[in-house]
């Protein structure tokens, strides 16, 4: 068999093998090797082949020995963050590329969340609204920054698209991963002023998204990337490699 044909019939097999994973719950065992065999009509060798392949994927698990057996899975966002992080890294992208990527999105997704119906948008924004209050007035950068991760997470839920919140995430994990805190203390003037039009950045995003306002949440988003930009760009220091 020549390396096209070869080829050919690794990738059908490997199609028709994530085929049947996602067709089954999570953790299903999916059958023996030799019940794979008999299923995807392949030699043992490529079963093989395309069991590390969906292995590197995230979607295979394969329990070796007398009582082993393939386990569909499914890919974490955390593994999908750690994989392609670890390929951008080898591509020398530019950290403030990226984030203004995640900028961009981060707009359309403000966008879609203002358009959903107000029995789902409305208990969201209510739920972090509550959080925001309970925030204390002179909150460190650490919780900022995690509140500030959770009011993104329950958005990008609220908006309803699973590939604008991958990329985002991947985009936001990645120029995290090459920023310290800011250099100047949590009771320094900077950090207070920065606080101050967080909230209120914050209150515009939670009102917007609320009162069903597409474009006033698209203006909303821009404004308070702008704030995170000149603190993160301004302010912090990149890590070293």
């Amino acid at each position: 068999m020549g390396v096209a044909a070869r080829r050919s019939t690794i990738d059908a097999a490997a199609a028709q093998m994530r085929a049947i994973v996602l067709a089954a719950e999570p953790d299903a065992l999916l059958g023996s090797e030799d019940a794979l065999l008999a299923r995807l009509g392949v030699s043992r060798s490529t079963v093989r082949q395309i069991a590390r392949l969906l292995e590197r994927e995230g979607l295979l698990r394969v329990k070796r020995g007398i009582n082993g057996g393939y386990y569909g899975t499914r890919p974490t966002i955390a593994t999908v963050e750690t994989a392609v992080s670890a390929y951008l890294e080898t591509l020398g992208m530019e950290t403030e590329d990226l984030a203004t990527v995640a900028s961009v999105l981060w707009v359309e997704v403000m966008r879609r969340a203002a358009l959903q119906p107000r029995e789902q948008s409305v208990p969201v924004v209510e739920a972090l609204r509550r959080k925001l209050e309970r925030l204390k007035p002179a909150a460190a950068f650490s919780e900022v920054t995690k509140l500030e991760q959770e009011c993104q997470r329950a958005v990008l839920e609220l908006a309803q698209s699973p590939y604008i919140a991958l990329i985002f995430q991947i985009n936001v994990a990645f120029a995290a991963r090459h920023f310290t805190a800011p250099p100047e203390p949590d009771d320094a003037e900077e950090h207070r002023a920065f606080l101050q039009s967080w909230r209120q950045a914050k209150k515009m995003e939670l009102s917007a998204i609320e009162d069903g306002d597409a474009g006033l949440a698209a203006l909303a988003a821009q404004h308070m990337r702008n704030l995170w930009h000149r603190r993160l760009w301004n302010g912090a220091a990149p890590v070293k490699r």
